[in-house]
């Protein structure tokens, strides 16, 4: 037998494998799991040179898998922004004021994970608001989803939006209903302008320090694989480097760019390209809004309204085109659709592609796959598919459903139906947009309970044990790499979490708050002691 490097004993080892779904210990070799089982089984891998770590009862899982979010950028961010996810408009200006403070007359000042809903006054800033804050600066601030934006004059004047523009196909320039000019907010693809050439470049050295923060920060909550959610060129430089230089905490299926598809084809690269910690993943694209920025397109006006169904960022004919595109290449296609109508639109132009290219086991993915009925599952599991629903949004963006009414809320992030019509559904949390944090996403799928206490679609509950697998197993199977993780096997990569308290056992309302002691990825402890 084989020497371990590590070795876990006296632990509650919650494996996700059906052959044996508990153990007491494991042991690691290299960056695999040697061994798994009884306490007495595993002495024969202990040698002088094995670390045992005695966990006393502690419980033991997978490695969290977080399916869908923004790894990079959400680093970038958080080294380049100011944070505006804070309680009230005053507090918010504050922070952006003292940053351009700082800032040079003239250079952009940017902000991120605001959210209108839950600042005191629960309305959006204005122009006038971030006019208040800076003539001199351009100001750019990002709703918490991504799809909405927040800019003042003088951002307004360098981006040449004037009160007569016409916003591009796929966005939508907001007006004060009183004056009918400008406030300042734009959405969708009206911002594409001003994020791709107008908001200063990102070097190199920002994205290294932005992935190691956010390295650590994940690893801090579990998660020891990640599917970044759109990923350049530049991007693949930042995670080379990290990569060459054993700073790659965290194992990394990057969803590219739909610009990056040509250059790539053109080397013959395809999905799953590279190794077991990096690997080229699909090819994403946009095709609508938001949820938390009420912008995904609906088959039905949003409550109160009696004709806004949301933003389509395609029309038919461009989602068709580009899926097909992709799918000729041999890429797993990533189709970020929220609302009911563009979901439809996005199996649709799926089942062409397939029509005139069949291909097995694609796992052709749909990001978010928010708000379904009974129709869709049915499309959904013809086709394969992978879908990614927000696992921390009842919780955390509980006080924006009241926007999409308690029927709709009832098929919206319906993880219970996904499971009960075969329909691989994954963790994931979109970060920035939702919180990051596993074990919440777990809770907010376990009890469909907000932060407030409201309970939203109860009848898409799901047990602990199947929202395990949810955030581990299938997260796997999204990257074609169940074989190799996702479940604690022998054999399998030695990717776990240590917790200090068992998720099955605690009362579901306090999954959140369980501690984590060690987080592992490849029997190399990134978090812990």
């Amino acid at each position: 037998m084989m020497e371990a490097d590590l070795a876990v004993i006296n632990a509650n080892i919650i494996t996700v494998d059906p052959k044996l779904p508990r153990a007491q210990a494991l042991a690691v070799h290299g960056d695999t799991f040697a061994f798994v089982g009884r306490n007495d089984e595993v002495k024969p891998f202990v040698g002088k040179n094995t670390r045992v770590l005695s966990l006393e009862g502690k419980t033991v899982l997978p490695g969290f898998i977080d399916a869908h979010t923004h790894v990079l950028s959400s680093g970038v961010l958080h080294v380049n922004a100011v944070d505006c996810g804070l309680g009230s408009l005053a507090e918010i200006k504050a922070a952006l004021r003292k940053r351009a403070l700082g800032t040079p007359e003239g250079e952009w000042v940017q902000g991120f994970k605001y959210d209108d809903i839950k600042t005191v006054e629960g309305r959006p800033l204005s122009r006038n608001d971030l006019d208040e804050v800076s003539i001199d600066h351009p100001i750019f601030v990002m709703h918490r989803g991504i799809h909405t934006f927040f800019l003042n004059s003088k951002a307004l004047e360098v981006a040449g939006i004037r009160e007569d523009s016409v916003p591009p196909t796929g966005g939508k320039y907001d007006t004060d209903p009183a004056t009918g000019k400008l406030n300042g907010v734009i959405h969708e693809r009206a911002a594409d302008h001003i994020r791709q050439s107008l908001l200063p470049e990102i070097d190199h050295a920002t994205r290294l320090e932005g992935l190691r923060f956010i390295f650590r920060m994940f690893n801090s909550a579990g998660l020891t694989s990640v599917h970044d959610a759109r990923v350049d060129g530049e991007a693949l430089k930042a995670y080379q480097d990290c990569l060459q230089n054993g700073e790659l905490s965290l194992r990394v299926y990057a969803l590219m760019g739909y610009d990056c598809l040509k250059h790539l084809s053109a080397c013959g690269i395809r999905t799953g390209f590279g190794n077991r910690m990096f690997r080229i993943g699909g090819i994403k694209l946009f095709a609508d809004g938001a949820i938390a920025g009420r912008t995904a397109y609906l088959s039905q006006p949003y409550e109160g309204s009696s004709d806004d169904r949301g933003i389509l960022a395609m029309e038919q004919e461009e989602i068709e085109e580009k899926v097909s595109a992709i799918h000729e290449a041999g890429f797993q296609i990533c189709v970020h659709a929220n609302g009911d109508s563009t979901i439809e639109m996005v199996l649709s132009a799926y089942e062409k592609a397939l029509r005139a290219s069949p291909r097995e086991n694609c796992r052709h993915r749909v990001e978010h796959c928010t708000v379904i009925n009974p129709a869709i599952l049915e499309r959904l599991k013809k086709l394969g598919c992978v879908v990614t629903p927000f696992c921390t949004y009842i919780y955390y963006h509980g006080d924006k459903m009241r926007f999409y009414g308690e029927k709709r809320v009832s098929m919206m992030f319906a993880q219970r139906s996904f499971l009960d019509n075969g329909i691989t559904s994954t963790g994931s949390t979109d970060y920035s947009p939702g919180p990051y944090q596993p074990l919440l996403g777990i809770q907010s799928m376990v009890t469909r309970t907000d932060m407030n206490g409201n309970v939203w679609g109860a009848n898409q509950r799901v047990s602990v044990e199947e929202a395990i697998r949810i955030y581990t197993l299938h997260g796997a199977y999204a990257s074609f790499e169940e074989d190799i993780k996702g479940s604690i096997a022998q054999g399998k990569l030695a990717d776990f979490v240590v917790l200090e308290d068992d998720p099955i056992i605690v009362d579901p309302g306090e999954i959140k708050d369980i501690p984590i002691q060690y987080t592992v990825v490849g029997g190399r402890i990134v978090f812990g002691i």
